[in-house]
């Protein structure tokens, strides 16, 4: 899924799998499981499981659960955040402009992962951390080679101001900018998927 060998729509034969990669059914079918929890597949008895598409719509509600959560999680660490986080910030954004650039989609999907990830991990609130992990699996695990490259560019311009309101120490500023800014898709459909 995550290689885009199957994409939205594709069926995935449970059967032919499990030969594929010598495992037997009851791993394979958990790990199926996971996925659909996830929502990344939908499992149909005798019909095979599918992998699912993500609309637009999703995708909007998506963003806006994930801005409650990473704000809610940003608030309650603001205060362990030092130059030492800050600086890696800045070196994973640099690495996502790069990658913008150079047409390398997965790069920037790692590196957006692990930006957030350095001031998420500081949470103690484990079920968040799952439930953020989750969601972005679900929002950038295949969709991400569609996503244009301008709304990438978006993002990349977004988190370099979130940074330096971080420097700065501007709390409360970032906290609304992380959710009412950077998650809060305000972007048309066409803006977000599709060629450049």
């Amino acid at each position: 899924i995550e290689k885009g060998t199957l994409g939205p729509g594709s069926t995935i034969n449970v059967k032919q799998l499990t030969h594929e990669l010598n495992v037997s059914r009851t791993p394979l079918r958990e790990a199926l499981a996971q996925l659909e929890i996830q929502g990344l597949v939908t499992i149909r008895p005798q019909r095979g499981v599918v992998i699912n598409a993500l609309t637009y719509e999703e995708l909007v509600d998506i963003f806006e659960i994930l801005g409650a959560l990473e704000s809610q999680a940003l608030a309650s660490v603001f205060d362990q955040i030092d130059d030492r986080i800050i600086n890696a910030m800045y070196k994973c954004n640099r690495e996502m402009a790069l990658a913008v650039k150079n047409d390398q989609s997965k790069q920037f999907h790692e590196k957006n992962i692990h930006l957030h990830s350095l001031f998420l991990d500081l949470s103690n609130n484990s079920v968040l951390k799952t439930t953020v992990s989750n969601l972005k699996l679900r929002l950038f695990g295949f969709a991400v080679k569609r996503y244009r490259k301008r709304f990438k560019e978006a993002i990349v311009l977004e988190h370099e101001m979130f940074i330096d309101m971080l420097r700065s120490g501007q709390k409360e500023k970032a906290i609304r900018f992380l959710k009412e800014v950077h998650w809060k898709f305000n972007y048309p459909e066409n803006f977000i998927q599709g060629g450049t």
